[in-house]
């Protein structure tokens, strides 16, 4: 199959979606009320009085959630899952055979204060939102499908 029929054929109102909720929660996870603080100090970053975030710390990761959800849309229409257990399976290989290693291995920059808290904050919102992404983007597209 096509790159271009895989595109064609994936379910956007899934897609959406889920890519919306991954971006969030993977912010919220990383927001001072909950990790923030810690991933912050395992990466040497200290906030200023009055620091704003910049767009660029808002639309590279929604961007990114969106490409890692096109590509779970099109992984799940080349593999035709039919039960929970095989689904989930994918899911976890995804989350975490590929989101926390990737984020794990750049968390090993020299200038990484604690590369291992970096890993396991961020590593661990990875493999928990792709997993729980993959999981729902499967039964929103059954659901679209009417199956």
């Amino acid at each position: 199959m096509t790159m271009t029929k895989l595109l064609s054929e994936i379910h956007w109102g899934a897609v959406l979606p889920c890519a919306l909720v991954y971006g969030i929660f993977c912010g919220v996870w990383h927001r001072p009320f909950l990790f923030g603080k810690k991933w912050e100090k395992a990466m040497g970053f200290k906030r200023m009085i009055g620091w704003t975030d910049p767009p660029i710390q808002f639309v590279v990761p929604m961007l990114a959630s969106l490409v890692t959800t096109i590509a779970v849309a099109m992984l799940l229409q080349l593999l035709a899952l039919n039960t929970f257990a095989e689904v989930l399976t994918v899911a976890l290989i995804l989350g975490i055979g590929f989101g926390a290693p990737i984020v794990y291995t750049v968390g090993t920059i020299p200038i990484m204060h604690k590369p291992l808290t970096f890993g396991s904050i961020t590593g661990s919102a990875q493999a928990l939102g792709i997993t729980v992404m993959t999981v729902v983007m499967h039964y929103l597209s059954r659901w679209i499908e009417g199956g």
